[in-house]
């Protein structure tokens, strides 16, 4: 979990100033029955069209993004199915109010039903379609430790792991590898299975290391049962660029868990790790500053008049290094009191590019 690598990759054309168009042929296998997969899918809610990039992550579990295509800014879901076996994905987007889709996902890979929010309803139809996107397998891996074996009330130790990987259609060795390399820190990887489950058994040995030194004289803690949770999300999939987010969590007792999303922005023709100064001029962060408050100030309905230092750890945002793309702008993201109290959560802004083309390279 904390010791593994991985970053988000994001896509942007705009900025590096390149529309090559990438084109594979993907065999879409039967999701209906595929444990874990990622599947890329573009149509439209209403009349909008929109791409979603899904992630089945778990036995139960569907993470992912999707955006409206004219505005370019990644809205967070997740999910499972329900009780009729639709798939029920909440949307991260208004605190005051639930927004989601409730669909049918079939075995061709056609996600359709109705998304309700904003006080309405409109129905959507999302298909399938990996033109110009790169094909991603999804491993998943689990598993759990009893602290007091021979304890019949024993707490349990529990994490869990999924990957995105490239697919074996990827034929393309060095777009291959350089994913695989990118998401492992650079280490070559024979065994996938065994490397998401390295930082699984890393946490659970901690775990059992744990009840060395507790106290259990006035019976097990409450806060015994610990919890670790890793997976990874795409948030942008087109070449020559593609947008990866790595998530962990971790409760290790105490009052809540630690989590955070890191992101980083791979250029698939360039095999590069993009950084700001791959996209922004030297008088970027003088124009990202005013911008990040505009987005904060959208994201939590905070007016024009009012200060938004009494909701910050800090008296300005400025821009740091986790950060994606799109091909409509730019998200910067930070982990719970990075820029806030942990009440605030991960904060994600996002900013047009038309609002800073001076800085743009």
């Amino acid at each position: 979990m904390r010791t593994l690598l991985f970053a988000i990759t994001c896509c942007i054309l705009v900025s590096c100033g390149r529309q090559t168009r990438h084109s594979t042929s993907v065999t879409v296998p039967n999701l209906t029955t595929t444990p874990y997969f990622y599947v890329h899918l573009t149509g439209t809610i209403g009349d909008q069209p929109v791409t979603m990039d899904l992630v089945k992550s778990g036995p139960w579990m569907y993470k992912g993004y999707y955006m409206y295509d004219k505005i370019g800014e990644p809205i967070l879901i997740w999910g499972s199915p329900d009780n009729s076996k639709r798939i029920v994905l909440n949307e991260n987007t208004d605190r005051n109010e639930e927004r989601f889709f409730t669909g049918q996902l079939d075995s061709a890979g056609t996600f359709k039903g109705v998304w309700r929010g904003k006080g309405t309803s409109y129905p959507f139809t999302l298909k399938a379609n990996f033109d110009g996107a790169i094909a991603l397998d999804v491993y998943y891996a689990a598993d759990s430790l009893k602290l007091f074996p021979n304890h019949p009330a024993s707490p349990t130790g529990e994490a869990s792991n999924s990957i995105v990987w490239p697919s074996a259609e990827v034929t393309d060795e060095p777009t291959a590898d350089f994913i695989r390399k990118s998401i492992t820190g650079g280490k070559s990887v024979n065994n996938v299975h065994q490397f998401i489950k390295r930082d699984i058994d890393s946490f659970l040995l901690t775990y059992k290391t744990a009840a060395v030194d507790m106290d259990t004289t006035e019976g097990i803690p409450l806060t015994s049962n610990w919890a670790a949770d890793a997976d990874m999300k795409v948030v942008w999939n087109h070449y020559p660029l593609l947008s990866l987010e790595y998530f962990s969590y971790e409760y290790t007792g105490g009052a809540h868990g630690n989590y955070g999303a890191n992101y980083m922005v791979l250029d698939l023709e360039k095999k590069k790790i993009l950084t700001l100064d791959d996209i922004f001029k030297p008088e970027y962060k003088t124009v990202l500053i005013p911008e990040l408050e505009k987005s904060f100030r959208k994201a939590f309905k905070v007016e024009e008049d009012e200060s938004i230092e009494g909701m910050l750890l800090q008296k300005e945002i400025k821009p740091n290094n986790n950060f994606y793309l799109t091909d409509k702008g730019v998200v910067f993201s930070y982990t719970p009191y990075e820029i806030g109290p942990y009440a605030l959560g991960q904060v994600s802004l996002f900013i047009p590019f038309k609002d800073i083309k001076p800085v743009l390279k």
